[in-house]
């Protein structure tokens, strides 16, 4: 085959305006052929190269799978099995492999290195390999493809389409993979096609990674993943097929494809969706989202989610690995969407600044659509107005009084007071803290996590406040500070657990004369 198919390629493209030549080729089986794929033009072969491409396109149209030859590979891939297996490991490398065309099929050759350690770039092509693709129709048309192959699941496949070598015109099937968990046994796969845009080819265009298979995410029901793959497929993007796959209960079950969306060629822009007008609504509780239980042995699970709002509530629609917005745009979150409101929920690591991973519950990572200026800081202010509100009732529940009257104590005893509260809180929650740290991860550990929230933003109370606060001070007494200043914080305990009916009379901070006299002065 010629090495430069710059003239095939230009009339392809131009058979393909006239509709002489190409559009039989748009009805492949599996989907229309990507548009950047030059179809083999026959004028310009040697007898040669005529006779093989006929062969080949005889092999294609009698429906079966084209013969495939593997001979001994390269020098290099022989001697770094043998230092391998000398070391005791298993070759794990990617396979790759140069695919030459014969009368009665291929002849695949293993290389170590692939496109990326080839010496071809964009001035210096890679020889093609004629590849005929046959139509639902019958009809067989060949175009050029790069010599490249890799192995990909026990699959020899082109390089730049995904097709198997044995049989071109469909991407292979997804790989076998695992539910991680038995609640959630629809997985939602996508083909990334790196030459969606320009046609770019690995090795001579662009060098690193190749079009693969990726798992999008995990759905309790098959409507959900449908709903998914359909957006996913549906607009321009590098997302060139989506399937829906079926898995067992547990790990003795092989998935199975149910559902494969193909990206048409005149897919249009994803369009970007306005919020919906009115309120957003409020976040779901912490208990409305639970983990699903994984399966034994599953080292990272899919742990962020895709919740969305119904109309009448929250519901997780997705779990996945960072993909919440994508799988958001996909969907259509918004004016005229699949749903209005949505949200991106992921695992919590409250030391990750210590490096340390342990995962304690989950947070809120993201609302969708996105926030405007004006909403985040309504959200600001109302969580502020919710903690202030919050401690005014727990003061005037602790300290037997009403809520006119909590409030008018810590207007009287100002910034002083407040600061005492704070200091009573925080060594709450540094005792929490101790406890919490102790702790593996888990159930127990989450749980104390949970205290200390509810402590620092609803000021609910732990079981034995006062208690292990005073047994946190004890371990530190003296050793980071000086006794009056741990005297002071156990006042400050002692008021923020239960407040003194007369803190003028009790002497408590803001409410000394001194306090006073400086508030008259300002």
């Amino acid at each position: 085959m010629p090495k430069n198919q710059s003239t095939a390629a230009k009339r392809a493209r131009a058979a393909a305006r006239s509709g002489a030549k190409y559009t039989t080729a748009l009805r492949a089986t599996g989907g229309p052929l990507p548009p950047h794929l030059p179809v083999v033009d026959e004028d310009a072969l040697t007898d040669g190269e005529r006779l093989v491409v006929e062969g080949l396109r005889a092999l294609a149209a009698a429906g079966a799978l084209l013969p495939l030859r593997v001979v001994a590979p390269e020098q290099d891939v022989i001697e770094a099995v043998r230092r391998a297996k000398a070391e005791g490991q298993r070759p794990r490398w990617q396979r790759w492999a140069v695919v030459e065309a014969a009368v009665d099929g291929y002849v695949l050759r293993e290389v170590l290195h692939g496109p990326n350690g080839s010496e071809y770039h964009l001035a210096n092509r890679a020889p093609r390999v004629p590849v005929p693709v046959r139509a639902k129709d019958g009809t067989v048309t060949v175009v050029a493809l790069p010599q490249w192959a890799r192995e990909d699941h026990g699959w020899w496949v082109w390089a730049h389409t995904g097709w198997p070598v044995e049989a071109p015109g469909r991407i292979v099937d997804p790989p076998q993979t695992f539910a991680p968990s038995a609640e959630l046994c629809w997985e939602v796969a996508v083909w990334l096609d790196l030459s969606w845009e320009n046609g770019q080819v690995l090795g001579e265009d662009y060098a690193g990674g190749v079009s693969a298979w990726q798992t999008v995410g995990w759905c309790t029901t098959r409507e959900d993943a449908q709903l998914i793959a359909r957006g996913y497929a549906a607009h321009r993007g590098p997302y060139a097929r989506a399937d829906v796959l079926q898995h067992g209960p547990d790990l003795g079950y092989a998935s199975l494809v149910r559902d494969s969306y193909v990206r048409p060629l005149d897919a249009p822009e994803r369009p970007r969706l306005d919020a919906v007008p009115g309120p957003r609504p409020a976040s779901p509780d912490r208990a409305e989202i639970p983990e699903p239980a994984w399966h034994g042995g599953e080292t990272h699970p899919p742990t962020s989610s895709l919740v969305v709002w119904t109309g009448s509530g929250w519901r997780t629609l997705v779990w996945t690995d960072w993909q919440t917005s994508a799988i958001a745009a996909a969907v259509g979150v918004g004016a005229g969407g699949a749903f209005a409101w949505a949200e991106s929920w992921g695992p919590r690591h409250p030391d990750r600044d210590l490096h340390d991973w342990t995962q304690e519950g989950r947070e809120l990572c993201g609302r969708f659509p996105d926030t405007t200026y004006i909403e985040r800081s309504a959200l600001i202010d109302a969580e502020r107005a919710t903690q202030e509100s919050a401690l005014v009732s727990a003061l005037a529940d602790r300290g037997g009084m009403t809520c006119e009257e909590a409030s008018a104590r810590l207007e009287r005893g100002g910034a002083a007071y407040r600061q005492l509260l704070d200091v009573g809180q925080a060594t709450i929650c540094r005792a929490l803290h101790t406890a919490r740290r102790a702790l593996p991860e888990g159930p127990e550990r989450t749980a104390v996590r949970h205290a200390i929230d509810d402590l620092m933003y609803r000021h609910l109370l732990p079981a034995d406040a006062e208690r292990i606060a005073g047994a946190q001070l004890d371990a530190e007494i003296e050793a980071t500070r000086s006794p009056a200043t741990t005297a002071w914080s156990r006042r400050a305990v002692a008021e923020y657990v239960a407040p003194v009916a007369d803190p003028v009379a009790a002497g408590i901070e803001g409410f000394r004369p001194q306090n006073q006299l400086h508030r008259a002065d300002a």
